[in-house]
């Protein structure tokens, strides 16, 4: 069974998926890095010359591969869900977690990672980043509800708390991992 965490840019599936994958001793594929390194230029690059299109058939093709392995932590783009088949796909290879904030963190998320939005497009019109996530999460919640077997809240958590969290409600057996990071790390 993998486990491919969902959710908005700056939910934490990144930094919950190591850690978690570290946790219980697993493989791990931060998808969008994966897709930067295959495709030899940023997101942001990728769509600004191809389109939003050419970038989803890649990750298409990305899932496609991630699912037919087996004992992997997956960190998924945001849009993924957009796409039937990828949700079909994570849903029958292994347990879909949605890892849900409200507005407001993934803004202030967002705002202190000016490193990783300068590598990701915007993802509608909108003038501010704020409007952007709100209209996102308007647009793909439906989405993420449908994909996901269970819902993680990331928002007042340290990665290490979500990463529990995500365990505990995955039923993953606590034995397997190793012990809690003395200094939980903050998400960025």
């Amino acid at each position: 069974m993998n486990i491919y965490l969902i959710g908005a840019r700056g939910s934490g599936k990144s930094e919950v998926g190591r850690c978690l994958a570290a946790r219980l001793h697993r493989a791990f594929c931060d998808m969008d890095a994966e897709l930067v390194q295959r495709l030899g230029r940023s997101i942001h690059d990728v769509v600004h010359a191809q389109g939003w299109p050419a970038f989803r058939r890649a990750e298409r093709r990305l899932v496609a591969e991630l699912t037919a392995r087996s004992e992997w932590v997956v960190s998924t783009g945001g849009g993924v869900v957009l796409d039937e088949a990828n949700i079909a796909d994570l849903r029958r290879s292994g347990r879909v977690v949605w890892l849900r904030a409200a507005p407001e963190t993934l803004l202030q998320r967002l705002q202190a990672d000016r490193g990783q939005r300068a590598q990701r497009p915007p993802l509608t019109p909108c003038r501010n980043l704020y409007d952007e996530i709100r209209q996102t999460l308007s647009e793909r919640d439906a989405l993420y509800r449908q994909a996901m077997h269970v819902c993680v809240e990331t928002d007042h958590r340290c990665v290490e708390a979500v990463c529990r969290a995500v365990a505990a409600a995955l039923e993953l057996d606590p034995c397997d991992a190793p012990a809690p990071l003395d200094n939980p790390t903050r998400f960025q």
